[in-house]
């Protein structure tokens, strides 16, 4: 597996982690694994963490289908905030770029980052502290 998946109690966000080369199966199994989790929790933030993916030029196909496909088949709601950490080769960077404008154009809020503190600000705090926050 050339991904890692976990759920943040602290901040209750679900952080996907990828390392190595990738392809778009891997990419298209992890984001099936992300939503699932993110269900199962009841979570509709995610962090993903590509600064050390590799990412195979071919992947195009899998990056659309994820947006196009696979969240419509999952019935992912547009409310849901993802943040990606953005990765250090110029080929990755590019399918980065190109599964948030893929995302963007259908609805789906998606930003990349350079820094872990500037993803997680952007995601949000806590439902609980949100319900705190407004009541004051």
């Amino acid at each position: 597996m050339k991904w890692n998946l976990e759920y943040r109690d602290d901040i209750q966000i679900i952080v996907l982690t990828y390392f190595g080369e990738v392809t778009a199966a891997d990419i298209k199994e992890a984001a099936v694994a992300r939503i699932d989790l993110g269900k199962q929790k009841g979570v509709a933030r995610f962090l993903i963490d590509t600064r050390k993916v590799e990412a195979d030029e071919f992947a195009t196909t899998g990056i659309y289908d994820i947006p196009a496909s696979v969240y419509p088949e999952k019935q992912v709601e547009r409310t849901g905030r993802i943040a990606i950490l953005s990765p250090e080769s110029s080929v990755s960077k590019k399918m980065v770029k190109f599964f948030e404008n893929c995302c963007t154009n259908r609805g789906f809020l998606v930003q990349t980052f350079q820094d872990y503190k500037s993803a997680i600000e952007w995601l949000g705090p806590k439902p609980s502290q949100q319900k705190t926050e407004r009541d004051k």
